[in-house]
């Protein structure tokens, strides 16, 4: 079967959809969240995959990635989408009289699961970890007594 970019929609929506609604963002299933366009390109390319329009992701760009990526590819969408509703949540902690509401707990909610995002990443692709080299200087001098 080919990865559609509905397919991705459906199942990051399932995984963030309730804090993208927080957010103010769009959820939908249809393949046309332009909420999650940053995202799922940011994904595809970070993958080393191109897409043909920075703005628009489409079928064809998804679908140019291989199973064996397509969990990797689901889980930098993830955490590149809870980036995006951290940048456009602005709900505040609010106290009227003796009710008071702490909106800004869902921040420290979505900072804390970024960072466990991360650190899943690293441990299970190597995400964020630089990749270790080596390599042979060659010094061009003649040696003399």
């Amino acid at each position: 079967m080919t990865l559609t970019r509905s397919n991705v929609e459906f199942l990051i929506e399932a995984r963030v959809g309730p804090l993208m609604t927080t957010a103010g963002m769009a959820v939908t299933v249809a393949g046309s969240n332009a909420d999650l366009n940053g995202p799922i390109g940011r994904a595809v390319r970070l993958l080393g995959y191109t897409t043909a329009d920075f703005t628009s992701v489409a079928d064809v760009d998804v679908a140019l990635v291989s199973d064996s990526k397509l969990d990797e590819l689901l889980d930098l969408v993830e955490l590149f989408a809870l980036e995006a509703i951290l940048g456009n949540y602005d709900d505040v902690d609010i106290t009227v009289g003796p009710r008071s509401e702490k909106l800004s707990q869902t921040i420290s909610q979505l900072d804390k699961r970024i960072a466990a995002k991360y650190k899943s990443l690293a441990r299970l692709y190597g995400q964020g970890l630089a990749t270790l080299t080596s390599g042979i200087i060659t010094l061009n001098i003649a040696e003399h007594d």
